[in-house]
């Protein structure tokens, strides 16, 4: 495995990955190491500054890697967004015809992107630059959503910690989703995210309120989401009078009641989805729905597919041998560090008009039927 550093980086998107194949190699049952990976840097004197102020030295320059290798991953910095450099935009169409799977860090699709490979296909990057490389780039059908992108032999993230998601995707491919579970483990990984989650949750996309009773609001509603979550009920929550709360729950968190609790109910349908192995009728109960039906269609208008064919698409491997957890408390305990983040954020979070852009053909074509 080849890692193609383009610095200055942040760290997290380098170290990261790297400590996920370190780990995987630890661990191995039969003591072989499975990855044997090379740093490769853009720079002359092969060092690679980061952001954070570490420094570190790659193996070599990424001209003087000759032969085959299995897997590429490219992480970059932000400044790679403008890269236009012949020498590595040949390097990377070249190494594409003579590798197994390339993957990108973040703004790595970037480069990939100017290089032509992600021509056609679906990518994904770090929400703050998806706008921008949609437009750039507009053959890229780009979906700011996923933590991670598979469409072919090329891998897409969002970055930072979705570096990490993408090389635990690598080494459940590799050696099974039992070894990577076990790599998840010994990092204390809160949670082994598959692709499919969003990079952003409903609590962050609507921006946490500013004010204490609203954030613990949040909080009680992500928990309770199998329960009635009428307005009335949750004005009485917070001793407001349902007229008065609904004002104030729009102005605050940008959309009214009723949207907020509908995409939270999806939400965590599609968690549980993903991750257990209940009934499609126990998890429309644990989500809130009346019934499966109506749990379908909700999920219809917001992800364009049925709960069975979200499921097919984006379950975990490991899913159906786990014990299911406890009302919803595994699966929705993220939104609890999802508010308590959104609170910091001054300004909201659109997505929407990207992910309408019109995909290219070849790319609609990689989608997951609906």
């Amino acid at each position: 495995m080849v890692v193609l550093v383009v610095p200055p980086v942040d760290e997290l998107d380098l170290v990261g990955p790297l400590e996920v194949f370190g780990t995987a190699n630890r661990l191995s049952a039969d003591g072989r190491k499975p990855y044997a990976v090379e740093v490769v840097s853009t720079a002359p004197d092969r060092r690679i500054d980061g952001d954070a102020g570490l420094s570190l030295l790659a193996h070599r320059h990424y001209r003087e890697l000759a032969g085959r290798c299995d897997s590429l991953l490219v992480v970059c910095g932000t400044g790679a967004r403008r890269t236009r450099d012949p020498a590595l935009l040949g390097w990377l169409r070249r190494a594409a015809t003579r590798t197994a799977r390339i993957g990108a860090v973040c703004v790595g699709a970037f480069p990939l992107a100017e290089a032509g490979l992600l021509d056609g296909r679906r990518a994904t990057v770090h929400w703050r630059y998806a706008e921008e490389l949609a437009r750039r780039y507009p053959r890229v059908a780009v979906d700011p959503r996923p933590t991670w992108v598979r469409d072919g032999p090329i891998y897409t993230s969002a970055g930072i910690a979705a570096g990490i998601d993408l090389a635990l995707a690598w080494v459940e491919e590799d050696l099974g989703a039992a070894a990577a579970l076990r790599v998840a483990r010994e990092l204390v990984l809160f949670l082994r995210r598959p692709g499919s989650q969003d990079q952003i949750s409903v609590s962050l996309e609507t921006q946490a309120s500013h004010t204490r009773p609203m954030q613990e609001l949040q909080m009680w509603m992500t928990e309770h989401v199998h329960r009635p979550l009428t307005v009335s009920a949750l004005a009485a929550r917070v001793a407001m009078s349902p007229r008065n709360f609904a004002r104030v729950f729009a102005r605050e968190l940008g959309t009214t009641p009723g949207s907020y609790v509908l995409r939270l109910r999806v939400e965590a349908a599609r968690r549980l989805l993903e991750q257990t192995d209940r009934s499609l009728e126990q998890v429309a109960s644990a989500s809130g729905f009346r019934s499966v039906d109506v749990m379908r269609r909700a999920m219809s208008r917001a992800v364009g597919t049925t709960p069975s064919r979200y499921r097919r698409h984006f379950r975990t491997p490991a899913a159906a041998s786990r014990t299911p957890a406890s009302p919803l408390r595994s699966p929705l305990a993220a939104a609890r560090r999802d508010i308590a983040l959104a609170a910091r954020f001054t300004g909201g979070l659109s997505l929407a008009r990207i992910a309408r852009r019109p995909a290219p053909a070849a790319a609609r074509a990689a989608r997951p039927a609906t």
